[in-house]
């Protein structure tokens, strides 16, 4: 799967979600990050337009999970969740010969953090997303 995939399966995609927790097991090649999904239809009114709900994205064979540094006049210093979106990753953010060294079918991703001003890159075969409790 992939993460344009999984934001068509969502009412709202990954408009709005929000990163809780990451957690790297390099033993396994995962990826795993809590994430708030917003659910709610947004033809609805207040507060069902508004519903989140529990989430978790695991990357599987993932080849780096690089976070750049945040940005001195973010908010990087205040704790909490992190507002995200993501993109393909642009050809320049990796040399080309770490690039071309990726197997064929890697899926490069960039996740913009809203309150960091900066992104964290992964590079992985496959994606994933369960309803957390």
């Amino acid at each position: 799967m992939t993460l344009e995939e999984i934001e068509k399966l969502l009412p709202n995609g990954l408009h709005d979600a929000q990163i809780q927790r990451m957690t790297r097991d390099y033993e396994r090649a995962e990826l795993a990050v809590k994430v708030m999904v917003l659910v709610g239809p947004p033809t609805q009114h207040s507060p069902d337009r508004d519903s989140y709900r529990a989430a978790d994205i695991v990357f599987r064979r993932v080849y780096f999970c690089a976070v750049e540094l945040p940005q001195p006049e973010s908010a990087f210093q205040h704790p909490g969740s992190l507002w995200f979106s993501y993109e393909r990753m642009r050809p320049n953010v990796i040399p080309d010969s770490l690039a071309n060294a990726l197997p064929k079918g890697t899926q490069c991703y960039s996740l913009f953090v809203r309150e960091w001003m900066s992104e964290m890159h992964v590079a992985t075969q496959d994606v994933d997303i369960s309803w957390s409790t």
